[in-house]
């Protein structure tokens, strides 16, 4: 009895799966298939769209968006200026004192922002201390050399002499016959007018670009001339990739204003912009006296000459009176070394700029002595 129960329930199981199976295949043999024409036309449209533009996000403009927003709840003003119809953002802060000594105009690296917490910060920040004031520049995207494009392959599809030769004299043949049998074509051609040089006159001329190496001289002095009217004694310091343009700056000081320019170089790098000017043959121009805060070669991580005896040659073939190189170790430009290059910095400018500063000072403060007149005796 229960085997035949088994069988009778496994039969009916059979028999509704096949049933299902069954009506799964005639639901799609009856559904309407798709049309294969509006598929085709699906795809030609996806095709022929147009695709969409993508802007290229500027991530330094970003950035320096951010740290002006941020610089705003600080002691650090955020003072906009404009230059080559351009406007930017000068982060400047007072000194401690009434009268400063003098201003420290920074130019920051090309790679960081200008506000960076490795040697920038700690310099612009902790120089106030000591009776300057400090300001740093802020400098568009760099631009850098364009990469070279690929060359195509081509296959070599080009057909045995004695055929093109026969071909090409045909052409001329006809072209002769055709302008003897009709003599109008000659004036035709000679009445035509030049159409090319109707399209190019009418052209106009492209929009001048401005490069970072005029942006960055323009800003300087945009710069200088707000921070002149407290103290007339600029140190034009460069940090990174910006010593190239705080030396590109300061070859454009003239002798007589030489005794109030200074030029501090820390770290100093060749800038990977297209239009910068060569560090090392700058220096070679440059009148102003320069301190050099830099990194020993080690030929063991670095090939080629050593930058820094190079600098210092084309220094001394220079008209520079004082131009002195301070060796620092590698780990300065991290942040243990913000403290070592602070002092370091305030040394240099304690020793080689406040000493002549102060002595000027004191000679236009302090009042003529007015000499006595020779007396005839007993007058």
């Amino acid at each position: 009895m229960k085997k035949i129960l088994l069988i009778s329930f496994f039969s009916l199981i059979f028999n509704n799966a096949h049933a299902d199976s069954h009506a799964q295949t005639t639901e799609q043999a009856t559904s309407p298939q798709p049309n294969a024409e509006n598929s085709a036309d699906s795809a030609d449209n996806k095709n022929s769209a147009e695709p969409a533009t993508r802007s290229m996000p500027n991530s330094k403009q970003e950035t320096e968006l951010e740290i002006a927003a941020y610089l705003k709840n600080s002691l650090t003003q955020v003072i906009k200026l404009t230059a080559l119809e351009q406007e930017f953002n000068l982060y400047y802060l007072a000194a401690d004192v009434k009268e400063p000594l003098g201003s420290l105009l920074f130019f920051p690296d090309e790679r960081l922002h200008s506000d960076t917490l490795v040697s920038l910060n700690p310099l612009r920040v902790g120089l106030t201390r000591y009776q300057w004031q400090t300001a740093v520049l802020t400098l568009p995207q760099t631009t850098l050399p364009a990469i070279p494009q690929r060359s195509e392959y081509k296959e070599d599809t080009e057909e045995p002499e004695s055929t093109t030769d026969t071909s090409t004299a045909a052409v001329e043949d006809n072209a002769e016959a055709k302008t003897e049998t009709d003599p109008e074509a000659k004036d035709k051609d000679a009445d035509a007018p030049d159409t090319a040089a109707q399209d190019t006159s009418t052209e106009e001329p492209p929009i001048a670009v401005k490069t970072l190496a005029e942006i960055s001289l323009a800003r300087a002095q945009a710069s200088i001339k707000l921070l002149t009217e407290k103290s007339d004694a600029v140190i034009i310091a460069g940090i990174g990739q910006g010593a190239t343009w705080a030396a590109a700056f300061a070859v454009t000081i003239p002798v007589a204003d030489k005794e109030n320019y200074r030029l501090l170089l820390i770290n100093p790098l060749q800038s990977t912009d297209v239009s910068a000017p060569k560090l090392t043959q700058m220096l070679g121009d440059i009148k102003i006296d320069t301190f050099d805060i830099y990194t020993p070669h080690n030929p063991n991580l670095s090939i080629g000459i050593n930058p820094a005896l190079a600098r210092k040659r084309a220094a001394n073939l220079s008209e520079i009176e004082q131009y002195i190189q301070i060796k620092a170790s590698a780990l300065t430009w991290g942040r243990q070394g913000n403290s070592w290059l602070l002092k370091k910095v305030r040394g240099v400018l304690k020793k080689y700029v406040e000493k002549p500063l102060m002595i000027a000072k004191e000679k236009k403060t302090k009042p003529k002595t007015v000499r006595k007149k020779n007396q005839k005796p007993g007058a």
